[in-house]
């Protein structure tokens, strides 16, 4: 099996099952770790070492072991995945070594030597913690705004008596899910209760939607981008300015860790390697060039 008829394979079974929480779960949390991966970019970064595998495996692990290995002959530098910090200090969160594991390599460094450990932020928190939060409440919403456009098509609610009546009514609502017009073949119709429903509200589904992006919102904020439709005509001036502050902190504590880390690397490799970070978060404008997709909304 090739690998576009797995794909497809897959692709089929999540459509199956697209309103259901774990499928909108999955997207979520693949889609707002692909937003954030795009926070920094690494000039002069080596070749061995992809710059979206040092952002990622931070924001799952709380930081990135940049470890030297031996290949073909000389010495590299790679980003492992699988990796564990030993060695007391006096202090909570510093230690002497690192054990690393990838599927090709594995073994133990010693830390600022032949190891380098780059830090999501000053306390090492992986962002797994907040995308998983954000995600849930995302896939949620997605569900219930899903299943109001589909009940905004529906103008009854079929009772049935018996399991095979309500067998064919729930094959009815899966075509009319579809968008296929069906009717129940049911000669007396002596099996089914129609029970009309009242009036929907025409806006539900654009309230689900505002609360969509408003979520959305709160997770890009965290990381620190702001959407230049949010709107703040009810907060004060100095809240305002404290929300800016703290949006300022995140973003500079995670830019400022990278280019730290990665100044012991230049110190210890001769390379120039410069974090870069994609937003200009003293002005919350994206910089030229770089494209971030994001929903804006009035």
């Amino acid at each position: 099996m090739d690998t576009i008829e797995k794909f497809f394979q897959e692709y089929k079974r999540v459509v199956k099952s697209r309103m259901t929480f774990l499928p909108c779960l999955r997207y979520w949390q693949r889609t707002l770790l692909e937003y954030a991966t795009r926070l920094f970019s690494y000039e002069n970064l080596p070749d061995s070492i992809p710059a979206h595998e040092i952002d990622m495996i931070a924001y799952m692990c709380g930081y990135c072991p940049i470890v030297q290995i031996a290949e073909g002959g000389k010495s590299t530098w790679i980003a492992a995945y699988s990796s564990g910090m030993f060695g007391e200090t006096d202090y909570l969160d510093m230690f002497k070594y690192v054990n690393f594991n990838t599927p090709l390599h594995f073994g133990e460094r010693t830390i600022d030597k032949s190891a380098i450990i780059v830090p999501n932020n000053s306390l090492k928190t992986p962002l797994m913690f907040k995308i998983d939060h954000y995600a849930a409440q995302l896939a949620h919403v997605d569900i219930s705004l899903i299943a109001e456009l589909v009940n905004d098509r529906e103008i009854d609610v079929m009772e049935a008596i018996n399991s095979a009546a309500a067998e064919a009514a729930n094959e009815t609502y899966n075509r009319r899910y579809n968008g296929v017009p069906s009717a129940i073949v049911n000669k007396g119709f002596s099996q089914f209760k129609h029970n009309f429903v009242a009036a929907r509200s025409q806006d539900q589904a654009s309230k689900l939607w505002d609360l969509r992006n408003n979520v959305l919102s709160g997770f890009l904020e965290e990381i620190g981008i702001k959407k230049a439709a949010d709107k703040k005509e009810r907060q004060i001036v100095p809240e305002v300015s404290a929300d800016d502050k703290m949006l300022n902190l995140n973003i500079s504590d995670m830019l400022e860790c990278r280019q730290t880390a990665f100044d012991k690397f230049n110190a210890r490799t001769g390379e120039n390697v410069r974090v870069v970070c994609n937003i200009d978060y003293l002005s919350n404008d994206m910089k030229e060039g770089v494209d971030i997709e994001i929903d804006e909304t009035d």
